[in-house]
């Protein structure tokens, strides 16, 4: 059996009442656990958190400090010559949603 799925679907969701204001209100409890999980960690990159809405259907979080790529995903310390492994605070903040 297949369905038919409009291709505008995500679309038109997105533009109902209400779903906008959600889409920004889970933006917003993201970050709120991106920095709570940051803080019992190092607290170092806590206030470079923040979340953002984009356009009139959109919204993001995250971090903009530099380190935010090497402190989340991990990387090899040069100079110790060894690597350090990723927090992975992100992915753990979008599963606490």
């Amino acid at each position: 059996m297949s369905y038919w799925v409009n291709p505008r679907t995500n679309e038109i969701v997105a533009g109902l009442p209400g779903v906008h204001a959600e889409v920004i209100a889970t933006a917003h409890r993201g970050a709120a656990l991106l920095k709570a999980e940051i803080n019992t960690r190092t607290g170092a990159m806590a206030a470079s958190v923040s979340a953002e809405a984009v356009g009139s259907k959109d919204a993001f979080f995250g971090m903009s400090d530099e380190g935010a790529i090497p402190y989340n995903f991990g990387h090899h310390n040069l100079w110790a010559d060894r690597d350090i492994p990723g927090s992975h605070v992100i992915e753990q903040a979008m599963g606490g949603l």
